[in-house]
């Protein structure tokens, strides 16, 4: 496991399942209680059958859309190993990058019915994208951000914007807050990207940028200036984006 990611978490108790071969399922259990019996079979496999796995598992859970299916493609191509650590925060896949100092860690999925449950907690059109891409992970981040939400922080984080007693700008437009739904949050910030119920570019939400310490919106209208608005009309937009190299 690369040493930036032991130090990512060196304030904590980390285990990596992926270096652990002698571990088994009830010892395992015991120290990770938030392990799978699926993703601890997933730890024991050889590090590039893995890999493998965790690719092709991206490509089915996930619609087929050529544009987000060939960055996917290219995305691995650049992955260098996907391990498995436990910590005090729970269980994540570790994602290292080749000849990158950024790294991505996911936690555990959920399940179609546990998926279904989520949907009745949450009074809002959510895309199918977004709900697919929690059969991978529940949450999803870069070392060092806040991330995607997991299920329960997404529904923490609904009722918070519901609850807001202030209008946001959309241009020289006022937007009530609960046409919002927040699904990622810049680490220290109060910086989110948020589905917005009033914007349906391809069938389903597009998602915006929203800043509540300058209550603005970006202005997914103003389609010339592309992602300098940080304005997708989809999920996978958006997660292209966040996974992207920063150069």
């Amino acid at each position: 496991m690369q040493e930036r990611i032991v130090q990512y978490f060196e304030k904590e108790k980390m285990i990596s399942l992926s270096e652990s071969p002698m571990l088994k399922w009830e010892e395992a259990k015991q120290k990770a209680p938030h392990l799978t019996k699926g993703w601890f079979e997933l730890s024991k496999l050889e590090p590039s059958i893995r890999l493998e796995f965790i690719r092709d598992y991206w490509f089915n859970a996930l619609p087929y859309v050529p544009t987000f299916r060939a960055f996917i493609d290219r995305f691995f191509s650049k992955v260098d190993e996907i391990g498995m650590v436990s910590t005090t925060r729970g269980v994540f896949l570790t994602y290292s990058m080749k000849g990158r100092s950024e790294f991505f860690l996911g936690g555990p999925p959920l399940i179609d019915d546990e998926i279904e449950t989520l949907k009745g907690q949450i009074d809002f059109p959510l895309p199918e994208d977004f709900l697919k891409f929690f059969r991978i992970h529940n949450g999803f981040f870069k070392g060092g951000d806040t991330g995607v939400f997991s299920s329960g922080v997404l529904v923490e984080e609904a009722q918070r914007f519901k609850e807001l007693s202030f209008p946001l700008k959309l241009g020289n437009e006022q937007v009530g807050p609960d046409l919002l739904l927040p699904f990622y949050r810049s680490f220290g910030l109060d910086v989110y990207q948020c589905f917005y119920k009033d914007w349906y570019p391809d069938g389903a939400v597009g998602n915006v940028l929203c800043s509540l310490s300058e209550g603005t919106i970006s202005d997914y209208r103003t389609r010339e200036k592309g992602r300098d608005y940080l304005a997708f009309s989809s999920y996978l937009d958006w997660l292209t984006f966040y996974m992207e190299e920063v150069k």
